[in-house]
């Protein structure tokens, strides 16, 4: 193995102590959060144990503190109809700012529940130091089937039609045709639509 130059030595050295260092910090933060949930819970047993024959009653102030921050937290971040607002640079983008304000403000507090994101990322910061939200973008098929009773030659006709104008998103999977003799059916026709749709959670 070749000699190791001292600059080596000395990154090497240093990597091993930032390692070492945030190893320690996780540890501790781990620890703090921890403490932080047992005083929100009002479990006081590490800190204060109860002796035996006086009171075991404790103050809740961790618990009291931070649910009485919240609604006003809460009504800072989500009080009003625009949780994210998109300002206009010029006149001729008024129009689509406020599209674009509208869709995302839809897309965050409507399809994704924006309310209870914003809740449990508040209240785990105030508790654990650190509020996290996972976002990411999800692209999926989705199919859907209609099934299609009694139709005339002239509706099935324009089934058939839209069918072909689809472009391949929509199929025609089963076709019956009655015979004259038989129950007053004339056609049968089932068609599956595949949606294509985007979805974004946080």
């Amino acid at each position: 193995m070749a000699k190791m130059s001292i600059s080596d030595v000395k990154a090497m050295l240093a990597a091993e102590k930032a390692n070492a260092l945030a190893a320690m910090s996780a540890a501790r933060l781990a620890e703090e959060r921890a403490d932080a949930m047992d005083y929100y819970l009002g479990d006081m047993r590490k800190d204060m144990p109860a002796q035996d024959g006086r009171s075991r009653a404790v103050s809740t102030d961790v618990s009291d503190t931070i649910e009485g921050l919240m609604p006003s937290l809460m009504d800072i971040f989500a009080g009003s109809d625009e949780v994210v607002r998109f300002e206009p640079v010029g006149p001729e983008d008024v129009a689509a700012a406020q599209q674009e304000t509208d869709y995302v403000n839809h897309v965050f507090m409507q399809q994704n529940g924006g309310f209870m994101v914003l809740y449990s990322f508040i209240k785990d910061a105030l508790l654990s130091k650190a509020g996290i939200v996972k976002v990411w973008w999800e692209e999926r098929e989705e199919e859907s089937r209609e099934t299609y009773y009694d139709l005339t030659d002239d509706q099935f006709a324009l089934l058939a039609q839209d069918v072909a104008e689809s472009n391949g998103t929509m199929k025609i999977v089963a076709h019956t045709v009655r015979d004259a003799g038989a129950v007053p059916e004339s056609k049968e026709a089932a068609r599956s639509i595949a949606d294509r749709t985007n979805h974004e959670q946080p």
